[in-house]
Parts: structure tokens; sequence; C-alpha cells
């Protein structure tokens, strides 16, 4: 643990202080003694690799040789119950996460994120939190878990800057540069992050092979997605004005214009051959900003406080997409006077309006808490369609579209936690969310409207017999609603006979997840079960009278899964630290669609090692060897193929640990290949992707001032909304 003061561990010393002072000082000289007293408490323990509480597993970082050195995606990585991979990260049995840092929620995604953490040094996180079921304090939004970074809290009169930059090289080169600064002094603190990066993101290639009844069709697309300049921030502004009252200010913003080039060629093998190729580019500029204001005041010594958060956010997108398609005949004789030439496009604004209480009062043996929060969500969405055949651009007025959204919720909860014994704690919650929604086609002349209130119940019980063994149950019910874009029934148009849309009457969905874990010393073990009814997901359209492909979002399965996961880190030598990860699970699809099979179920497993030595005594020079393989799967109606990677890196540290060097080598035998087979009106279609994944990485980064900062604990109140936009 960091020697820092734990007010916990100096009751008892300070107890005779306290009993003097107030028999023989004054006021002003007891505040003057008792400071002294806590300036020279130090607390030397060790805690634990993992624990775990009564809802959360705590993986303390700073006790990690893995994380030792590194970042946030490094510490990440070796951090039970979290899969981390292509940067991406999930909880297992999760189809989703939102991260945090110290309880505040990070508005990122993609590239963002990883950006973001890659700069988070690993020295500077005190330990990473694992919630697979958020209890009623959070939204009840998605399927997903949180996984809350906790950095380290410094004393005051603290400072700390470090810069970072990245080269990364596959098929094409990608630069990235972060700066970050934290003060703080006297109460006051400021932190922010700024972070470009420019240069393709990523080569991607897309094979489809659709098995029709009387034709063969072949398409492979070869995407280039180029980031001019990407560029996102991260300021705050926090003041404690006294002991018990604080408050501050946070900015996060992001701008990005992507350039993609696409090439389409699409055979189709019949009694006539035929070829499509369809050359497009697109310019993607996106835009969001949200300000978060927070407030604390602490209502007594126990650590009770009230928290209140508002938010604003708005986020803007515009897409312009020009194709054009020539066909040839016999694969190689253009056919003239037969072109497609077009231009879609597409403007979305979204903004939010949020606000939210929070109140925890801690008591003796329990505590409780309680809240409430408002959301207003606009979505307004422009979608145009032009036809350039003739050379003079003619808007198409049915395949164009202006599509309003409003969201309203309303959300109140409450949650009691209850210790016992020195083994027995459990944790109670109730939530209800009540959502009004409507949505406006202006060119079907139509409008959605939708109401619905629901409760969602949170339990967890925890049994710990010693130190060494744990033993924990939990429940909760979670919604899903549909992202913005899924609502709008926009058409959009990849050539004349494919397309894509959205869907007005999506309804969101409910999940019920139990859960059973057994924690002992370093080593994890959960026994899971899932159940949902009326998921949504895309659904490819095909039919055997011709070569259309429709894609559009539809309510159509129910989805059970139950699995076995375990985690176990060891060190077979010394300076050898290895994670091991391995998950078993069956899952079972139930489709309506009468086009498809009814019911569609596996089992399937996922298996990661993750190892780490350090090469020398002082714990400077780091080589690390990571390798995961996913059996396959079933995602929705698609059945997945099996995949894996083998990741292998080296990390330096010089100057006292200040400067940082590292060189990472992914996906080095190229098996990250994304692989699904489906079935819709007997036809069978196959699909593969591949993002270019194989690629070296080297990083650089330099760090001056104290490696510790203070942090706050702030989470803004619309953060779901926030997900849901992207």
């Amino acid at each position: 643990m960091q020697n820092v003061f734990n007010p916990i561990f100096c009751i008892i010393p300070l107890m005779s202080v306290f009993s003097y002072a107030q028999e023989k000082k004054p006021q002003d000289s007891i505040n003057k003694i008792v400071e002294q007293q806590i300036k020279e408490v130090e607390i030397t323990a060790n805690k634990k690799l993992i624990e775990r509480k009564v809802d959360r597993l705590v993986f303390n970082v700073e006790n990690s040789v893995s994380a030792a050195g590194g970042d946030a995606i490094d510490a990440l990585k070796v951090t039970p119950g979290l899969r981390v991979q292509n940067d991406q990260i999930s909880i297992v049995g999760k189809s989703g996460v939102s991260v945090m840092v110290d309880d505040r929620i990070l508005q990122l995604s993609g590239d963002d994120l990883t950006n973001y953490l890659k700069s988070l040094p690993a020295d500077n996180i005190k330990s990473i939190e694992v919630i697979t079921t958020p209890p009623a304090k959070y939204d009840a939004e998605g399927n997903s878990g949180i996984v809350n970074i906790v950095l380290k809290k410094a004393k005051r009169n603290n400072w700390n800057a470090s810069i970072n930059t990245s080269l990364r090289q596959s098929k094409y080169t990608q630069e990235s540069q972060s700066a970050n600064l934290t003060y703080n002094k006297n109460g006051f603190s400021v932190y922010g992050n700024l972070s470009h990066s420019d240069g393709v993101a990523f080569y991607r290639t897309e094979e489809n092979n659709i098995e029709y009844a009387d034709k063969f069709y072949h398409s492979l697309s070869k995407i280039k997605n180029d980031y001019g300049a990407n560029i996102s921030s991260n300021i705050g502004l926090d003041y404690d004005f006294s002991k018990k009252f604080s408050a501050g200010v946070q900015y996060l913003g992001n701008r990005n214009n992507i350039i993609v080039d696409e090439q389409n060629d699409a055979k189709v093998y019949s009694q006539q051959n035929y070829l499509l190729q369809t050359l497009s580019d697109s310019e993607r500029k996106r835009n969001n900003n949200s300000l978060n204001f927070h407030t604390s005041y602490k209502l007594d010594s126990l650590g009770s406080n009230i928290t209140f958060n508002a938010d604003y956010f708005d986020y803007e997108a515009d897409s312009q997409r020009f194709f054009e398609t020539k066909q040839y005949d016999d694969f190689i004789n253009y056919i003239p006077n037969n072109d497609y030439t077009a231009e879609n496009g597409s403007n979305q604004k979204i903004k939010n309006y949020a606000a939210q209480v929070d109140v925890e009062q801690k008591f003796k043996n329990f505590e409780i808490s309680y809240g409430g929060k408002i959301s207003y969500t606009e979505n307004n969405s422009d979608i145009n369609f032009y036809d350039l055949n003739s050379g003079t651009p003619i808007l198409e007025t049915d395949k164009s579209d202006v599509f309003d959204y409003t969201e309203n919720i309303y959300a109140v909860y409450l949650s009691g936690n209850r210790k016992w014994n020195e083994h027995w704690e459990t944790k109670i919650g109730l939530r209800l969310e009540d959502t009004k929604t409507e949505g406006f086609s202006h060119n079907l002349n139509q409008t959605n409207k939708n109401h619905y209130s629901q409760l969602f119940p949170t339990l967890y019980v925890v049994y710990k017999p010693n130190d060494n063994h744990s033993i924990n149950f939990n429940y909760g019910k979670r919604i899903s609603r549909p992202y913005y874009n899924s609502l709008n029934p926009f058409v959009r148009y990849i050539n004349q006979y494919t397309t894509s849309q959205g869907n007005p009457f999506l309804q969101p969905y409910y999940i019920h997840n139990f859960e059973l874990n057994y924690n002992y010393k370093e080593w994890t073990s959960s026994i899971y079960f899932s159940k949902s009814k009326n998921n949504y997901d895309q659904v490819n359209y095909l039919s055997n009278d011709n070569i259309n492909s429709a894609t559009k979002y539809e309510n159509y399965y129910n989805e059970l899964s139950f699995g076995i996961a375990s985690d176990y880190t060891f060190h077979p030598f010394k300076n050898w630290e290895s994670y091991n990860s391995a998950d078993i699970y069956y899952k079972k699809i139930e489709s309506r669609l009468p086009q498809t099979l009814p019911s569609f179920s596996k089992w399937s497993a996922y298996l990661e090692t993750d190892n780490t030595y350090a090469l020398n005594k002082n714990k400077t020079l780091f080589i690390s060897l990571n390798y995961w393989y996913q059996f396959p799967e079933y995602y929705s109606i698609h059945e997945m193929k099996g995949r894996s990677s083998l990741d292998l890196g080296m990390r330096l540290l010089f100057l006292d640990k200040s400067l940082q060097m590292s060189i990472y080598a992914s996906d080095i035998f190229r098996t990250l290949k994304m692989k699904n087979t489906s079935s819709f009106n007997g036809i069978i279609n196959h699909f593969q992707n591949y993002e270019d994944r194989q690629s070296v990485r080297l990083s650089v980064k330099y760090t001056i001032g104290k490696n510790n900062f203070k942090s706050k604990n702030i989470k803004s109140s619309n953060e779901e909304e926030k997900r849901r936009a992207n």
C-alpha cells in the first residue's frame, strides 16, 4: 500500500491526544496537535493482490509485477474477470463495459479510450475494481459491467506531468501523442490530458460469400480509415472550500475527421457471370463536447456524504459518401451506360441534459444510499440521397429523411448494506426507471411513442470464513436500450443492391444476471447465468430472386447462457508473473424469424495466458508473452469461428523509472480473423474480416514531478446516454 495516511488505523493512538486536549487545550490547539500526529503516521502494510468486496472484485495493481512500469492497459490485461483484445476491454460473460476513473465515467471510446489509458501510468493506479453486477446507484442501461480505475491519493502540494508518443506500423502507419498534467496545492487541483493521433487507424478487408439456390455471390472489400487529425482533451478543476465541501468542473472533448477509401468487387457466378465494382470515398466529421459540474459534501466523520452532478453533452456527426458502381460482363468486359453513381449523406446532432443526486449515510454496522436522476435527450438526423447518374445532383425524396427523437428518463434508487459480523455481509438495492420516447419521421409522416416503467433489483451476499477464502453471490436486472442510430429509419446505400437501415419500432430488452464467485488468495472462480428476451440485432434479409442485401435492426431472439470462469495468478519463478484465465460456457439462441432456424446452441470456451518476466533485479527490463484463443461460438444467429492472437513485448525503464520505452508486436501469426456463418431463407452466408491487427508499436513516455496525484470521486450523470450516442 502507498505510504499515505488512513484515519482508520490512527484512531487508537489519537484517542489519548483528544482526551488530553479536551481538558487542557483550546480547540485550535487540538487541531494543531492532531495535524502533527497525522503527518507522522505512515501505513506500510501490503494488501493482497486480489480482494473481494460485497459488490465488486478489487485487484491491487501496486502489488502486480506485470503492471510495474507499464500503463493502464497493461494493468487491465492481468485483472481477473477482464478481457483485453486489440486494446478493447470487456468483462467475462458481459456484452460490454463502462470504464471509470475514480468513479468518474470516461466519455471516450475506441482509439480515444485506448490512447488515454495508455497515457495513464500503472504506477499511479492503486487498484482496479471489477463490478460485474452494477449496484442500484448506477444506470440500469446495458448488459455490461463497470471497470473502475482507482488512482493513488497523494499528499497536498504535489504535481505530475508526462508526455507519451507512439508509432504503430501495420500495413500503414499511425502515430499518436499525449500529454498529462496534474497539480494539487492547498485544496486546489487541476488535471488535464491532451491527445492527438494521425494516420491510418486501420486497413480492413471484408469477404462475403453467399450461396444462393441458382447463383454464387462473392464480394471483397478493401477499406482504409485515415484519421486526418484526431484530438481529445480532458480538463478538470476542483477546489476544497472546507474539509466538508468541495466542488469542481470537468470538460471532455473530441474532434476527428476520418477519410474512408473503399473498393468493393462483387462477382456473381450464374448463367451469365458478371462483376460489380464499386469505388467510394467518404468523409466523416465528428465533434462531441461534455461539461460536468459536481459538488460533494461530507455529512459526518464516518464517511457519509451527498454528491450532486449536472451534465451537458452534445454530439454532432456529419458524413458524406460518394460511390460509383461499374458493371463488367464475364468479369472483364466493361458494360457502358450501365454505371450507377450517387451520394449518400447524413448529419446527426444529439444533445443531452442530466442531473443526479446521491446520498450515502454510514452507520456503525450498516449504510444506506439513495438518490435520483433526470435525463433529457434530443436526437435530430437529416439524411439525404442524391442521384448523380445524369451529372446533375437530383435529390431522391423517398431515400431521404429527417428523423427527430426525444427521450426522457426519470430514476430513483434505494440501497442498503449491512455487515452482520466478520464473516457475513449483504447488500440489497432497488432502482426505478421511467422512460418516455418519441420518434418522428418527416418522410414517412410517422410518429412512434414508447412509455415504460421498470424496477431493477440487485442483491449481493458475501461470506468470508477467513482472510484467504470468500464466497459471493449477486443478482441484477438490466435493460438494454437501442442506440440512437439504430432507431433512425434512414436507409444507407453501400451500392444500389446493398443497404442498411435503422428501425424506429425497436424495443428495449431486459436481462437477468446471476453469479456465484469463489476467491482463494490469488485464484478466483465464478459460475454465472444470464437470460434475456426480445433481444435486438441486425438481420441481413436475403432472397433467391435477386442479389439485394438489406440489413435492418429487429427484435427477434431470446438468449440464455451459463458458464464457469476461472482466473489464477502465480509466480513460477521469482521474477516471473503468470496470469491465466479460462471461461467455459453454453449459449442458446431462440429466433422468432421464420426465415431462420428456430434455435441455435453451442458450448464454447476462451483461454488466455499473460506472462511477464523481469530480466534484472532492479526490475527495469521486462519481457511479456501473451496468448489467447476463442473457440467457436454463437453471436445472435451468427456462428463465429475460432480466433486467436499471440503478442510479444518488451519494456525498459530508465532515469529512476521516469523514462519508459516499449515495443510491442501484436497478432504475430495473423490469426485474429473474424469469421462467421449464418442462414436466412435457406441461403448460407459466409463472412470474414480482418483489421490488419498484425502490427508493431513503439512508444516512449517520460514523466516528471512526483508520480502520485490526488483523485476525485466524480461520476457524471449522463454516462449511458453518451455511450449510446457513439
